[in-house]
């Protein structure tokens, strides 16, 4: 009886646990009391961030490693760095320069694709202003009437000087960028390109635009990615050797290659269908369109199609994809071909005379429906070094050399 006044009392059922747990539970809250502080990253001002997160903000189709799949559209700025943290989203959401400084490296690292898309932009606007202005002025004439052709004349004339004098000030460079600068360098040619491109965007928003929260670069970017470095056609599938600038001929007698050829020609003039010389349209501003009906603007139209004689030339004659490689599905290289010489005969069989311009990995293709298994693709125009190495393995194949170490040892395609 007396070893019992030794033992400790019993504690009450569940009274010690009770505590335990209480203990337990209050440990944790105060460790998460003291990580709801501000993050580390909170210390730097929101300039130092932008311009820690520019050093790894690429965006799709800039980074060239070799691992990537050519067409993948992945990058960091649009895949990654959102979804980091919030604060990492709000800024590559809020902030437009990581659209621009990656114009700006595209431009200087790969302006085979990228400058000519700039160039090509800001051209089409161009093009807009120029038939909007014949368009008004076409217009004003009809309400005006007989009793004010000699007014009307006059005023067709003062307004032709001065859009001529307007679009010698749009090819220079903008006075206002090098004057803001200060003592600053000249703005070098991208961001000159950039600059005008942003302004083009501006003034003629692409078609099927929308509002949304992206800035203009980004917009920017995106348009020329659309309209120039994608490329879609009809395509017509045979496997066979071409090279950039090897012209060849072809024979067009299957139902869905004449429907192909039918389509290409359609806006042309029907001479170019009868083996005459095919020459580059641009739509409402051809010479011989009816809407030109002053001598003025007949020559505001060739003052600026002379000016752009080089991007006529390559984007506005008609084309259409040659599948030259088997099989034809995605990642599989093709050939953006230009239709130089045609000859349309009456069953509607045609003789062509074909020139590749460019290759593209191809992104998607399918059937038109109700054409005769005539299938439309769409791609992704090589860069000028990818294109480079893609005609050094077709020469390399074609001997069945791979790259040296045999044909069972060939590298992939590029």
């Amino acid at each position: 009886m007396g070893s019992c006044g030794t033992r400790p009392a019993a504690a009450f059922p569940g009274e010690g646990h009770t505590k335990l747990v209480a203990s337990s539970k209050s440990a944790p809250s105060q460790s998460l009391s003291q990580n709801d502080g501000p993050s580390l990253l909170s210390i730097f001002h929101e300039d130092i961030m932008l311009t820690i997160l520019s050093f790894v903000a690429d965006v799709p189709f800039e980074l060239k490693d070799g691992t990537r799949d050519p067409i993948d559209t992945h990058s960091t700025l649009t895949h990654v760095l959102p979804h980091v943290s919030k604060q990492f989203h709000k800024l590559c959401s809020e902030h437009d320069h990581y659209w621009k400084n990656a114009l700006l490296r595209l431009v200087k690292d790969d302006p085979y694709l990228w400058e000519e898309g700039l160039k090509r932009l800001i051209f089409e606007s161009e093009c807009n202003a120029l038939r909007e202005a014949i368009n008004d002025r076409n217009k004003a004439r009809v309400r005006r009437g007989k009793r004010t052709k000699t007014i009307h004349s006059q005023s067709d004339e003062l307004d032709s000087v001065q859009n001529t004098s307007s679009d010698v000030q749009g090819n220079e460079p903008d006075s206002r960028v090098v004057l803001s600068a200060g003592n600053n360098p000249e703005p070098s040619k991208g961001e000159q390109l950039v600059h005008k491109g942003c302004q083009a965007l501006e003034t003629y928003p692409p078609r099927h635009h929308t509002a949304s929260s992206s800035g203009i670069y980004q917009c920017l970017y995106q348009t020329i990615l659309n309209s120039h470095i994608r490329f879609q056609a009809p395509v017509f599938y045979m496997p066979t050797s071409v090279q950039l600038g090897s012209p060849y001929g072809l024979h067009f007698f299957e139902p869905r290659y004449r429907l192909l050829i039918s389509d290409c020609m359609r806006s042309f003039p029907v001479s170019a269908r009868r083996g005459e010389e095919i020459k580059p349209c641009v739509p409402g501003l051809s010479p011989s369109s009816n809407n030109i009906t002053t001598v003025s603007q007949n020559a505001e139209v060739q003052s600026l199609l002379e000016n752009n004689k080089d991007i006529m030339k390559e984007h506005y004659l008609p084309t259409f994809i040659h599948a030259h490689q088997s099989p034809l599905r995605r990642n599989t290289p093709a050939c953006i071909v230009q239709v130089r010489h045609c000859i349309i005969q009456p069953d509607g069989s045609a003789d062509v005379f074909l020139q590749p311009v460019s290759y593209i990995w191809i992104e998607e293709i399918w059937e038109r429906p109700g054409t005769g298994s005539l299938y439309e693709a769409r791609g992704i125009r090589m860069p000028k070094d990818e294109s480079e190495k893609y005609e050094m393995w077709c020469v390399m194949s074609r001997y069945g050399r791979g790259d040296g170490r045999g044909w069972a040892q060939m590298l992939p395609i590029p």
